[in-house]
């Protein structure tokens, strides 16, 4: 089975004083070089979307804001783009089926939004799931991190859920599980 790394929404207009520990992190994971299949999203809002229309919210427009954060870009070599919090779509369930991945660990910003959706909706297509939450974090804080994870151990399984940092080691010993199963 293959497996990747898809990393959510690790843009400019999403980093704040919440968020911006997560870049280093995932840079560090980056350079670590453990994952054949690494995977960017992209949000790009647009006029009629729900979160103007529903939301007010009227960020993540300009290419600034929707540009991949510098420290982590030269590593962004697959980006699919979206404007929903989800990055289960046909695009990338196409993705993975061609390359055979069977699992997918997610991380990225927000955790109660997009990662949140993503996952769900991965595991809903009987993708096997893990969350990185050392590699999430939600521009609300803390709160919204944690009751996301709250929520995703409930909906995905607490054992799909990654509080730890991932080296090759330990990313070994959670793919030896998958094959026992």
């Amino acid at each position: 089975m293959n497996f990747c790394l898809f990393i959510i929404d690790i843009q400019n207009g999403f980093i704040n004083q919440n968020t911006s520990h997560v870049v280093e992190n995932i840079k560090f994971i980056l350079e670590e070089n453990i994952f054949e299949y690494v995977v960017f999203t992209r949000f790009i809002n647009t006029l009629d979307s729900p979160y103007v229309k529903y939301l007010n919210w009227h960020q993540l427009f300009s290419e600034t804001e929707q540009k991949i954060v510098d420290a982590i870009k030269p590593f962004a070599k697959v980006v699919f783009d979206k404007n929903v919090y989800t990055a289960c779509n046909q695009e990338t369930l196409r993705f993975l089926k061609k390359r055979n991945i069977q699992i997918v660990f997610i991380c990225g910003i927000d955790t109660e939004g997009c990662v949140l959706k993503t996952a769900i909706d991965f595991f809903e297509n009987n993708i096997i799931t893990y969350v990185l939450t050392y590699y999430s974090a939600s521009n609300g804080g803390d709160r919204y991190h944690q009751a996301a994870i709250l929520v995703l151990s409930k909906l995905i399984g607490m054992s799909n859920i990654i509080t730890e940092p991932i080296d090759q080691d330990k990313l070994n010993k959670y793919l030896e599980k998958i094959q026992q199963i």
